[in-house]
C-alpha cells in the first residue's frame, strides 16, 4: 500500500540536511510545493499512486523482488529534504514517465533492469535491450533541472540521487541478483570500473541533452499538462492555496 499522502508528508516534514527552509525563500518553496502538487496530480492521471515515505530506494528493491505487472505504486522519496530532492526526484519520475510507457508499471521498464535481462534473451541481444532503458534513464537524468525550470519556472538547484545516472552497462565485471526470470548480465560498476563507467554514461548524458532541445521540451510540456489536468481531484484545497500556506504552517515545508 502506498504511504502518507503529499499533504501528510509537507505537514511533518523535518529540517534536511540541505536547511531548505533557511537557504530558499518563502517564495521559493511556494513554488516547490506547487511543483510537487502538480507532480501528484500528472502521477493520478497516468494512474499511478505515489508513496512518499522516506526510503524509496529499498522499497523500489522490494518491488523488483516482486515484479509485479500491476503494481501502480511508483517510489518517490529517499531523504528528507522536500525542496532540492523531492521535487528533484519528482521531475525525474515525470521524465521516466513521458519518455516510458505509463500505462504499464515502472513505466514500462521490465523489473530486472538496469542489471539483468530476461532469462531467454540471447547473449547478442543483451547491449540493445539495456540500452533502451539506459537512454531512458540518462533523459530522465539530464532533463531534471531543464524541466524544472521550463515546467516550474524553478531556478534553483533540484538533485537527483545521484551525481550520475544508473545505467546497466553490460561488458564489466559486476553482477547482482535480479528478479525472478531474468539472468544478471556482468556490467561496469560505477565502484570497481570508474573511468570506463562514467565515460559512456557521460556519452549517454551527452546524447540525451542534445535530444532534449527546447521543441522537445515544449511537446513534453504539454503532455504533461493534458494528464495533469486528467489526473487533477476536486476534492482537496487548491493547490495553489496549499502551496502558499504549508511553508508558513510547517517552518520546514
Amino acid at each position: 500500500m502506498p504511504g502518507p499522502s503529499l499533504v501528510a508528508i509537507l505537514r511533518e516534514a523535518p529540517a534536511c540536511s540541505c536547511a531548505c527552509h533557511e537557504t530558499l525563500t518563502i517564495a521559493e518553496r511556494t513554488q516547490g510545493i506547487a511543483a510537487l502538487y502538480r507532480f501528484d496530480d500528472a502521477m493520478h492521471g497516468w494512474g499511478y499512486r505515489p508513496d512518499y515515505t522516506i526510503g524509496a530506494d529499498a522499497r523500489f528493491r522490494a518491488a523488483q523482488g516482486r515484479a509485479d505487472p500491476r503494481d501502480r505504486v511508483i517510489q518517490v522519496r529517499d531523504d528528507a529534504c522536500v525542496y532540492r530532492r523531492l521535487v528533484g526526484f519528482a521531475v525525474h519520475e515525470i521524465l521516466h514517465a513521458l519518455v516510458g510507457d505509463p500505462t504499464q508499471a515502472n513505466h514500462g521498464l521490465p523489473w530486472g533492469l538496469p542489471y539483468g535481462v530476461p532469462a531467454e534473451l540471447s547473449p547478442t541481444e543483451e547491449h540493445a535491450y539495456l540500452d533502451r532503458y539506459n537512454r531512458q534513464e540518462a533523459i530522465a537524468f539530464v532533463g531534471v533541472a531543464p524541466l524544472a525550470r521550463a515546467l516550474f519556472d524553478i531556478d534553483w538547484a533540484v538533485y537527483t540521487a545521484r551525481d550520475v545516472g544508473t545505467y546497466g552497462l553490460a561488458g564489466g565485471w559486476s553482477v547482482v541478483d535480479v528478479p525472478p526470470g531474468y539472468r544478471p548480465v556482468p556490467h561496469v560498476d560505477r565502484v570497481n570500473q570508474p573511468s570506463k563507467y562514467l565515460a559512456r554514461a557521460r556519452k549517454l548524458e551527452d546524447e540525451a541533452r542534445a535530444w532534449l532541445d527546447d521543441a522537445r521540451l515544449a511537446e513534453l510540456i504539454a503532455r504533461f499538462e493534458e494528464v495533469e489536468a486528467r489526473g487533477r481531484r476536486g476534492a482537496r484545497p487548491a493547490p495553489a492555496t496549499l502551496a502558499t500556506k504549508l511553508p508558513r504552517e510547517n517552518p520546514f515545508a
